[in-house]
């Protein structure tokens, strides 16, 4: 009786309380900055809910089958984090000279889940951590914020693909500007960069590029100032740019937000639902993944709103927005 009592009153299931405790994911196997204000009950909420994601994936695994992992099993330790870039570009099969279509697509094809949530970071600067999970830790996961900015989760998913590429294996404090570098590398190779980079280059000049290769601006000159390709005090006067111009509709500086922005929209994961479709012939919901795992709905709930529709849902989405558009209006497909 009390049992149930305590499992309605915390939204749990009641064989929640009877299972072994998971030994899947460690505190310390978590990579992401580690900074002496971190207290220690906010590692922890996010170890729990790095292996309440493991868990709904190993139960989901029981009826669909998850891609193989296909990111380098493991680097030299003197590896640049630019040349592990290019290997795992390589490994995933993306060809050099062009910009990744969809990277949370391309990191879920290559075996690793993305779970977004509305999860608190305890570093404001993050959108995202990593982590490898299992007995042996063979079993990699990256768990992000949902953000407005499509650049930003682009960016954030392949830094923490560099942790996981980079740090295997790593305690303590990891490297966060190899990380950096390597979602730089791996967002627009340098072998592109230096014949497309331009002379005199200004934030005008640039945005070809980040229309094109999909990665912000900030992100842009930082890459350029690893290749050498500007002078120090020009990537000063840049990011003094980025600070000082603000968008006019709503005040924030381009720091802060980057001109186009909203110009699509941010990427989200889809592993997971596509295993329940796939494996269970269900539509992905918090009720059924609580089921799976025992862990409470509402909970649940944040990894379901995360994901993405499925492609047959996104094209009626996309056709009814079509079709309330004015008559004179023509309908343009991203590419």
């Amino acid at each position: 009786m009390r049992l149930r009592a305590l499992a309605q009153h915390l939204r749990f299931r009641e064989e929640f309380f009877t299972k072994e405790p998971s030994q899947a994911i460690h505190r310390g196997s978590l990579l992401f900055r580690s900074k002496k204000s971190i207290r220690m009950a906010e590692v922890d909420a996010l170890t729990s809910f790095a292996e309440m994601s493991y868990e709904l994936l190993e139960n989901l695994s029981a009826y669909a089958t998850r891609p193989p992992l296909r990111i380098p099993a493991k680097v030299k330790s003197d590896i640049t984090p630019e040349n592990a870039a290019r290997e795992t570009r390589a490994a995933l099969d993306l060809p050099e000279g062009d910009p990744i279509p969809h990277v949370i697509h391309a990191v879920e094809r290559a075996g690793i889940p993305v779970l977004m949530a509305d999860i608190q970071l305890p570093d404001a600067k993050h959108d995202a951590y990593s982590v490898w999970g299992g007995d042996f830790h063979e079993q990699p996961l990256i768990v992000a914020r949902p953000v407005n900015s499509w650049e930003r989760v682009r960016w954030s998913v392949a830094h923490e693909l560099g942790h996981l590429v980079l740090h295997r294996g790593t305690p303590g404090d990891v490297n966060e500007e190899e990380a950096n570098r390597f979602a730089n590398e791996f967002l627009y190779p340098s072998s592109a960069l230096l014949l497309e980079w331009p002379e005199g280059p200004t934030l005008t000049s640039l945005m070809p590029l980040k229309r094109r290769w999909q990665v912000s601006l900030a992100a842009l000159i930082k890459h350029a100032q690893n290749n050498e390709l500007i002078e120090d005090y020009r990537v000063t006067g840049l990011f003094k740019q980025l600070s000082a111009r603000r968008d006019p509709n709503t005040g924030v500086t381009w720091r802060i937000q980057e001109p186009g922005w909203s110009d699509q929209q941010p990427e989200r994961p889809r592993l997971i639902s596509a295993m329940a479709e796939r494996g269970l012939e269900r539509t992905p919901s918090a009720e059924l993944f609580s089921s799976l795992t025992g862990w409470a709905v509402d909970l649940m709930e944040s990894i379901v709103e995360g994901q993405r529709s499925a492609p047959a849902v996104e094209q009626m989405r996309a056709k009814q927005s079509n079709d309330s558009l004015p008559g004179n209006v023509v309908a343009l497909r991203r590419a």
